[in-house]
C-alpha cells in the first residue's frame, strides 16, 4: 500500500522540525559549553572612604577627588555622600591613593594582590606650610 500526499507531507514536515529544533538546541549548547570552561580572572577592588577628624565621630566629605596612580595607570573618582569610592579590576601593583578637597590633602601608598580588596581610609588635612620650600 502506497501512502498517501498527506501523509508524506506529513513526515517531511516532522523530520523538518526535528532537524531545525536539533540545530537551534546545539547551537545554544555549543556557547554555553564553551563559556564553562574559561575561568574569570579574580576581581581586585579598591575602595575607601574620605574623611575630616572630628572630635566626637568621622564627618565624611561628599565631593571629594580621589586619585589613583600607579607606574603606568591613573584613575579617578569623586566620593558620594557618605565619602565612599570605589575601583574595580585594577592590576596588582603598588600604587598612591589620593585625595584632594578645596586646600584639604590625603594620600596613601597602597600594594594590590591579585583578587582581593583593598580598604583605604583617607583623612584630609591641611598641606603642611612647613614643609613646602619658600618661592
Amino acid at each position: 500500500m502506497l501512502p498517501t500526499v498527506a501523509a508524506v507531507t506529513k513526515m517531511i514536515g516532522l523530520r523538518l522540525r526535528a532537524i531545525v529544533l536539533l540545530l537551534v538546541g546545539s547551537c545554544l549548547i555549543i556557547p554555553y559549553g564553551a563559556d564553562a570552561q574559561c575561568t574569570p580572572e579574580p576581581t581586585t577592588i579598591v575602595k575607601g572612604t574620605v574623611f575630616l577628624e572630628a572630635r566626637d565621630k568621622p564627618d565624611y566629605v561628599q565631593g571629594a577627588k580621589v586619585i589613583v596612580q600607579g607606574d603606568t595607570l591613573i584613575l579617578s573618582a569623586v566620593t558620594d555622600r557618605a565619602g565612599n569610592f570605589g575601583f574595580s579590576n585594577v592590576e596588582p601593583g603598588t600604587y598612591i591613593v589620593e585625595a584632594t578637597y578645596f586646600d584639604l590633602h590625603a594620600e596613601q601608598r597602597i600594594s594590590i594582590e591579585a583578587g582581593t580588596v583593598v580598604h583605604v581610609a583617607l583623612q584630609l588635612r591641611l598641606p603642611d606650610l612647613k614643609a613646602r620650600p619658600k618661592p
